[in-house]
């Protein structure tokens, strides 16, 4: 008798993994064509470099709106952010294959009450990891639960694991009855909401990623500012530029083209034709502003030094 069942599920289980390998297929090859789409991926990597590049320049007091970055910019920014997580789940991917193994080999050996047991265990972690994440979609950063990176990995992990839990309930025999053909009338609609939870999970995660990336960036900038390159301005007309650190020389001389050279300041970015400077003793704290220049021959010019 205690044969039998375990005769049975081994079948069901060939049979079950070769349909949910076809089924994996299925979802990776729809997944493929859609994120293989020119305006899709642009689109994504375009939203992660604009994250980034919000909470670097946002750090300085600048408004990005005013920096003009092109598509082609914020895509290039984009890849740090987007590199990072993905890395991040192909290794943590090949950890759960190893456990998906490990997992078989137990459940083909065991009896029906460890199954029972081990199912349970699964399906109270994946609950666990649900509630941590879905609680901290209505929290920010470093409000969430268990941080800004792991609130999503709970997420995406609780849902994950829900559906194998539920999988291998209905292979080894630990769903029967009603619980099974509920499990299985349900498969379509379990693994669409899934991919809808992973996909959350993923564009989360990457966000708060770049978010991150934007301000690390930024006060690398503020310790290393000093070693920068340096900004010299001249300029046919006083600009009232100032700043800790800054000075200014008025040049005599009747061919001179220019009446004044700004000293002490430091380059922050050239983008939509203009410049933008900070003072060589610019703190976050200490109430100093960004200096934005037009890059103009005639009436200011901006030249770099070591």
């Amino acid at each position: 008798m205690a044969g039998e069942p375990a005769g049975e599920s081994g079948e069901s289980g060939e049979s079950g993994e070769s349909g949910e390998g076809r089924s994996v297929e299925r979802i990776v090859e729809i997944a493929g064509r859609v994120l293989a789409s020119t305006g899709v991926l642009t689109a994504i990597l375009y939203y992660f470099g604009y994250v980034r590049e919000q909470a670097l320049f946002a750090y300085f007091g600048v408004d990005l709106g005013t920096v003009g970055f092109t598509t082609t910019d914020y895509i290039l920014l984009s890849a740090g952010p987007v590199f990072s997580p993905l890395a991040s789940v192909m290794v943590i991917g090949v950890g759960a294959l190893i456990l998906h193994h490990l997992l078989l080999h137990l459940m083909r050996d065991a009896s029906h009450r460890l199954r029972v047991v081990v199912c349970g265990c699964l399906a109270a972690l994946a609950l666990v990891l649900l509630a941590i994440g879905a609680v901290s979609l209505h929290r920010h950063g470093d409000d969430a639960l268990s941080g800004p990176f792991l609130s999503p990995a709970a997420l995406g992990a609780g849902a994950l694991l829900l559906e194998y839990v539920a999988e291998a309930a209905t292979r080894y025999g630990v769903a029967r009855g009603r619980w099974s053909e509920l499990l299985g009338s349900t498969r379509a609609v379990r693994r669409l909401l899934l991919i809808a939870l992973a996909l959350i999970a993923a564009f989360w995660s990457t966000a708060n990623t770049a978010q991150r990336h934007g301000l690390d960036a930024a006060r690398a900038i503020e310790l290393s500012l000093l070693t920068r390159p340096q900004a010299v301005v001249y300029s046919q007309d006083r600009q009232f530029i100032s700043g800790p650190g800054v000075g200014v020389v008025r040049l005599s001389g009747a061919d001179a083209a220019f009446g004044y050279r700004y000293n002490g300041l430091r380059a922050l970015a050239h983008a939509g034709g203009r410049w933008f400077l900070l003072p060589a003793g610019w703190t976050h704290g200490n109430g100093a502003t960004v200096v934005l220049l037009p890059d103009s021959a005639k009436n200011v010019r901006v030249d770099l030094a070591p």
